[in-house]
């Protein structure tokens, strides 16, 4: 009887730990699909982006969409 129960509380455990990890990849990419970010393609402002798609401050030209995953919190692309 013991085995019953340690078996079926492993298998529980099993099962809970994996559901964690797809919820987790799930909402890191909703999220990540979400964030866009734009610089200017002149780089007049270094390498400062936009959360908004726009014109440029200095040159007037349009901003194009870069990838999120270089830019940090302030919006400043490394």
């Amino acid at each position: 009887m013991n085995k019953l129960i340690y078996a079926s509380m492993i298998l529980l455990l099993t099962a809970c730990a994996g559901n964690t990890e797809k919820t987790e990849k799930s909402e890191t990419t909703t999220e990540a699909a979400h964030a866009k970010a734009y610089a200017c393609p002149m780089k007049c402002e270094g390498d400062k982006t936009y959360e908004q798609a726009g014109s440029c401050p200095v040159c007037k030209m349009e901003l194009q969409e870069v990838a999120m995953a270089e830019a940090d919190s302030t919006g400043h692309v490394h």
